[in-house]
């Protein structure tokens, strides 16, 4: 072979290798921009899908986290709340159950502390069919003014009681039981230590003829006079007509309690026939059956 013919072989060959490393080194470059790519994605989808529940729990929780903050926060009005046995399962707030409190509450689901007796009772200072009658001071002050201001309007107020002790309410319990029944005397009778009167926030008005303790009282002179007054003076009506399954007791409109004068006012706007126990959204109704 000649010299020329070698080399021209030898070039030959040398471009056959030279475009063979380059093909070779093309899908070499390809190869591991594939894999690059799907290691990438890979990743990617391995990242999304890890990510994807954190995610979802922080919308889950933003979502939920208004309903828990509603459950969580007490009602502006704190809504009464009974068990299926008829027992209170609310919390009273402190001026509901401060002796002192002249919104101190007894009803058939709140029992007075055992014994109590107000420290501050003083002598009612209006006309008593039974003698005389006591109450915490500052009732008996406003009694009495509105007891002046109502003879300025031709009607005299006298009262039949006020204060009762626990003692004194279980001999009157006990006699109405004996005499009516017990589902009878629960209806317009206290338990001892549950008595509206034991607070000495309270008072029975009578005008000593047959309509006392009944419900033609609300006809009398002093029945129209203290509907349409007694709030000005701090008095409410505690067991308003319509109302038994709320309070517990049949209507009594002689029956009025002293809640204090801003008090009795601003529950009186609501509305004249408004029980304490709706207006303060306390619990009412029957004994605990417990």
């Amino acid at each position: 072979m000649t010299d020329k013919k070698r080399k021209k072989k030898n070039l030959l060959i040398t471009l056959v290798i030279t475009i063979l490393c380059a093909a070779l080194l093309f899908y070499a470059v390809q190869y591991l921009h594939h894999s690059s790519s799907t290691s990438a994605a890979s990743s990617a989808e391995s990242t999304a899908a890890s990510t994807t529940p954190a995610a979802s729990t922080a919308s889950a929780a933003e979502s939920s986290s208004p309903a828990e903050t509603a459950e969580s926060t007490p009602a502006e009005d704190t809504a009464a709340a009974s068990s299926s046995d008829g027992c209170s399962t609310a919390i009273l707030d402190a001026q509901f159950t401060d002796t002192s409190s002249l919104l101190l509450i007894a009803n058939k689901k709140y029992k007075l502390p055992e014994g109590y007796v107000p420290e501050d009772l003083v002598d009612a200072g209006i006309p008593c069919t039974n003698g005389s009658a006591t109450m915490r001071a500052e009732a008996a002050e406003q009694l009495q003014k509105m007891y002046a201001d109502a003879l300025k309007d031709g009607v005299s107020l006298a009262i039949s009681s006020a204060y009762r002790s626990e003692q004194y309410q279980a001999s009157l319990y006990n006699g109405y039981v004996a005499s009516y029944g017990q589902a009878e005397a629960d209806s317009i009778s206290s338990r001892p230590g549950y008595s509206d009167h034991q607070t000495g926030l309270a008072a029975d008005f009578v005008e000593g003829g047959s309509s006392d303790f009944t419900d033609a009282f609300e006809n009398t002179s002093s029945g129209q006079w203290l509907m349409t007054h007694a709030y000005l003076y701090g008095f409410i009506m505690r067991y308003p007509n319509g109302k038994q399954a709320v309070t517990g007791y049949d209507y009594e409109p002689w029956h009025y309690r002293y809640i204090g004068v801003e008090n009795a006012q601003a529950l009186y706007s609501t509305s004249p026939d408004e029980t304490f126990e709706e207006y303060y959204q306390i619990d009412g109704g029957d004994y605990c059956q417990s």
